[in-house]
């Protein structure tokens, strides 16, 4: 047969099975329905959770004295020493926090003081969106200046450039006046999407305003290269050599944990894809089952169509071609319904949920070798069927 004629045929067995042939393509939509939708949730979740962990604007290393309790401290001379002594480490700059409280007009609140130097853009993740950060003099000196998050200026202000903005905070039980030099976006959606209220507004001051006489540190952050364990040898180097530190050094890769979270999302969305995928399992049987009783149903037809020339691998690509069409068919429904849930879904939550067309493409082609797979089986035995004893009924 040609191959115009087997497609026709097949069609047309397709629309002689009646509720055969929907059964078999309701079974088939349902688990593309479901892969599709899973797949369009877990890609929402996987870039959500993507950008609420990078927002906390860590990455790179940070690196402490295990022993604190020993008198010794980690001091902004210990961060120059780091980048002119280690090759792994492009930016070394020393961070010390501190709570404190804003006000302006009648709004107030509590704030993380975080004091930084000139190193903030290239240590931190942070996206600058208005004004700019402290420059190696203002860090150093005792300059009243503060870079703010998107969320603060637009609670204060109503906007996001406020630059030139005073903003009275109160460091060390006393209250001062700061100019407002930066703005960059918020940092906190995560632990703040965890613990609500009780993460408090982070506030980045120059480091000298918060440090002590001895210019000590609550740690080092570094951005750099190199496994950890080659980086706290660098650094071990450096603290027992030209600085003498007794103390041992730790290191933690901060950068590896959100890497680490990132494949965990990416897993997760995996796993919750596969348990889907028993749908098309399901599917794939149902199809089969379907194929074999209309294999029976067919016996005379296909006696008649081998008596007038039709070849046995016309009768396997008949029934090979039918389950294809029925898994396709069923799929496109499929997909087009899980285009309306996800909609209804993305309406309802406000989050961007659409099923990709990477994922229409590949749940269509994973349908369509669904219907090749479960109907090879059908097809073989159609093709081997005798077609004397078939035409005697």
């Amino acid at each position: 047969m040609r191959a115009a004629d087997l497609v026709r045929l097949a069609f047309g067995q397709v629309r002689r099975g009646g509720v055969r042939s929907l059964l078999c393509g309701c079974t088939v939509a349902i688990g593309v329905c479901a892969i599709s939708v899973i797949g369009a949730v877990g890609q929402v979740a996987q870039d959500e959770m993507h950008t609420a962990i990078h927002s906390l604007g860590l990455r790179g290393m940070t690196c402490y004295l295990e022993d604190a309790a020993a008198g010794e401290a980690l001091t902004p001379a210990f961060a120059e020493t780091v980048m002119d002594s280690c090759p792994d480490v492009q930016a070394a700059m020393p961070v010390k926090y501190q709570t404190g409280s804003y006000q302006n007009g009648f709004h107030s609140g509590s704030a993380l003081l975080f004091g930084v130097n000139e190193q903030m853009g290239q240590v931190l993740d942070v996206e600058l969106l208005a004004g700019r950060l402290f420059t190696a003099g203002e860090a150093s000196g005792m300059v009243r200046r503060v870079v703010v998050s998107q969320s603060l200026a637009e609670q204060l202000y109503g906007r996001t450039n406020v630059t030139g903005q005073r903003l009275y905070l109160t460091v060390a039980g006393q209250e001062q006046i700061f100019e407002i030099i930066g703005v960059i976006r918020d940092q906190t959606q995560l632990l703040s999407g965890i613990a609500g209220s009780a993460v408090p507004t982070v506030i980045y001051l120059p480091y000298a305003l918060l440090t002590d006489a001895n210019q000590a540190a609550d740690q080092v952050l570094l951005s750099c290269t190199g496994d950890t364990e080659t980086v706290k040898r660098q650094l071990s180097a450096v603290a027992q050599g030209p600085l003498g530190l007794r103390s041992t050094i730790g290191v933690q890769n901060l950068s590896g944990y959100l890497s680490t979270v990132d494949d965990l999302a990416q897993k997760a969305v995996w796993v919750f894809l596969l348990v889907a995928g028993i749908s098309m399992v399901v599917a794939l049987g149902a199809v089969a089952g379907g194929m074999l009783s209309a294999a029976h149903d067919m016996r005379e037809e296909i006696g008649i169509y081998r008596a007038i020339g039709a070849r046995q691998t016309d009768v396997f690509w008949l029934f090979l071609l039918q389950a294809a069409i029925i898994c396709a068919l069923g799929a496109a429904c499929g997909i087009a319904f899980a285009q309306i849930l996800c909609l209804l879904a993305a309406q309802w939550t406000g989050y961007p949920i659409a099923v990709s067309p990477s994922l229409t493409a590949g749940c269509f082609g994973v349908a369509v070798a669904c219907g090749i797979l479960s109907g090879i089986a059908p097809a073989l035995h159609a093709a081997h069927l005798d077609p004397v004893k078939t035409m005697r009924g």
